[in-house]
């Protein structure tokens, strides 16, 4: 039911644009601009035109498809909203890490592993005097 309403919302909407890029121009900002309310866009010459009227009809219809896709989507059982599945990705992640087991590394294997990089510093460090033959 939700693919057909989709399709038939795409529909509507290509035929929308293309009612008003055919309608002819009014020029002004709905009939605003010192014109008085002659040329407004709700008087009766402009609504009784099928062109207008169509317009009417296919953005009615456009709205309503969109409000009818909503409801429909959001009674679906299975949905839910993009935080709570982040959430449940989060927990099933923060669960993972705490099952995993750390080996620990003896401490006196630590301790000899810094010495060592540290006289490679220290060495690096020192000047040395220069070869010559």
């Amino acid at each position: 039911m939700i693919n057909i309403l989709l399709v038939l919302n795409i529909i509507v909407v290509v035929l929308l644009i293309g009612i008003i890029l055919l309608q002819k121009s009014e020029g002004g900002v709905l009939g605003m601009g010192g014109s008085g309310s002659r040329n407004g866009i709700f008087t009766t010459r402009s609504a009784g035109n099928l062109v207008t009227k169509t317009t009417y009809i296919l953005g009615a219809l456009f709205f309503l498809i969109c409000i009818l896709l909503a409801f429909l989507v959001s009674r679906r059982d299975n949905s839910k909203s993009f935080i709570e599945t982040m959430a449940k990705k989060d927990s099933v992640e923060v669960k993972e890490v705490k099952s995993l087991s750390v080996n620990k590394i003896p401490e006196d294997k630590v301790k000899e592993e810094l010495k060592r990089e540290a006289i490679k510093v220290e060495a690096k460090k020192k000047p040395t005097a220069p070869v010559t033959k």
